[in-house]
């Protein structure tokens, strides 16, 4: 194994209670803030398969979370900048062990779900977000 903090185990396992606390202290925030209940994103969801796809690029020792914003209409879908509502997305990349985030997965033309648009960044998105899409728990 590296010295690098950028390997296989970073991270670690929660607390049932370090895990309610944290996800509570971020819903008192956006509360505090104004939002409504079901006015914020509180988490998204990916399949299996698209972080087998990253995890499988050469070199891939985990996965980076970004925090990103996109203008979305009432539905999810994206629109111009300035239309519909400015919501928090989260976008998921394969990482090497130097930290750098692997985006060398864009040039794999051809895949069964490419969109063929040749605009592949090697970035996982459009995961389905909580509270629209939750399970009875979340």
């Amino acid at each position: 194994m590296s010295d690098s903090i950028f390997n296989e185990n970073a991270g670690r396992f929660l607390s049932t209670k370090e895990n309610l606390s944290m996800k509570e202290a971020y819903r008192a925030s956006k509360l505090a803030c104004g939002h409504k209940e079901n006015d914020y994103t509180r988490s998204e969801f990916f399949g299996l398969n698209r972080i087998t796809e990253l995890l499988k690029q050469p070199g891939c020792v985990g996965i980076r979370v970004h925090y990103a914003n996109r203008w979305e209409d009432e539905d999810g879908k994206p629109t111009e900048p300035g239309r519909g509502k400015l919501n928090s997305r989260a976008l998921l990349t394969g990482v090497d062990s130097s930290g750098r985030d692997l985006l060398a997965y864009a040039g794999h033309g051809g895949l069964k779900d490419d969109a063929g648009d040749g605009n592949n960044s090697g970035a996982v998105g459009d995961g389905y977000t909580c509270p629209q899409h939750c399970g009875n728990s979340n």
